[in-house]
C-alpha cells in the first residue's frame, strides 16, 4: 500500500515530484499516506457493506443511497483540495509580491546609502584637501617667519662681529701702541741710565 502511495506521489498528473522532492516533503507524504490508508479501509468497510447489502434484501438501496453519499463526499473533497490549491497560489503570489516589494525597498535604500556613502566620501576628500593646504600655508608661513628671524639674527651678528672686529682693531692698534710706547720707554731709559 504504501508502494503504491509513493508510486501515486512520483506519477501523479497535478503537481508530480520527484523522488527527491518526495523525500524531502515529509508532511505530504505523511498526508498522502494517510489519506491511502483511510482510502483503503474505506474500500474494505465497502466491500463488507456490499457483501452485507446483497445478504439483506433492503441492502442493495441502502448500498446505492452510501454509494451516493461516499461519490459526494469525493466531490466535496475534490473541492477543498482545489479550494486548498487557490489558496496556496494566492499566497504563493502574495508573497512573491512582498518579496519583490521588499527586495525593490532594500535595492533603494542600498542606493540611498551608496549614494550618501558617496557624498561622505567627497566631502571627506574635499576637507582633507583643504585641511592639507592650510597646514601647507601654516607651514610655508612659519618657515618664512624662521627664516626671517634667522636672517634678522644672522644680520644682528654679523653687525656685532663688526663692531667687535674694529674694537679688536682698535684694542689690536692700543696694544700695538703701547708696546711702542714701551719700547721707546725702555730705550729713553737705557739712554738715560
Amino acid at each position: 500500500m504504501k508502494k503504491d502511495a509513493w508510486l501515486r506521489l512520483t506519477t501523479r498528473k497535478n503537481n508530480p515530484l520527484s523522488e527527491e522532492q518526495a523525500r524531502g516533503i515529509r508532511p505530504d507524504i505523511k498526508e498522502l499516506l494517510t489519506r491511502e490508508v483511510n482510502r483503503y479501509y474505506k474500500k474494505k468497510d465497502r466491500q463488507k457493506i456490499k457483501i452485507e447489502a446483497n445478504v439483506i434484501p433492503e441492502g442493495s438501496t441502502t448500498f446505492s443511497r452510501l454509494d451516493g453519499f461516499e461519490k459526494q463526499l469525493e466531490e466535496r473533497e475534490l473541492r477543498v483540495q482545489q479550494r486548498e490549491n487557490n489558496i496556496k497560489k494566492t499566497i504563493e503570489a502574495q508573497v512573491a509580491e512582498e518579496r519583490k516589494r521588499l527586495k525593490d525597498e532594500y535595492d533603494a535604500l542600498m542606493a540611498r546609502k551608496e549614494s550618501e556613502y558617496n557624498n561622505c566620501m567627497v566631502d571627506m576628500k574635499q576637507k582633507i584637501f583643504s585641511f592639507k593646504h592650510q597646514l601647507e600655508d601654516q607651514h610655508k608661513s612659519h618657515s618664512t617667519d624662521l627664516e626671517w628671524q634667522y636672517k634678522s639674527q644672522i644680520t644682528t651678528l654679523e653687525k656685532s662681529i663688526v663692531v667687535k672686529d674694529k674694537e679688536i682693531g682698535k684694542l689690536s692698534a692700543t696694544i700695538s701702541q703701547l708696546k711702542n710706547d714701551k719700547k721707546d720707554i725702555l730705550l729713553c731709559m737705557v739712554y738715560a741710565l
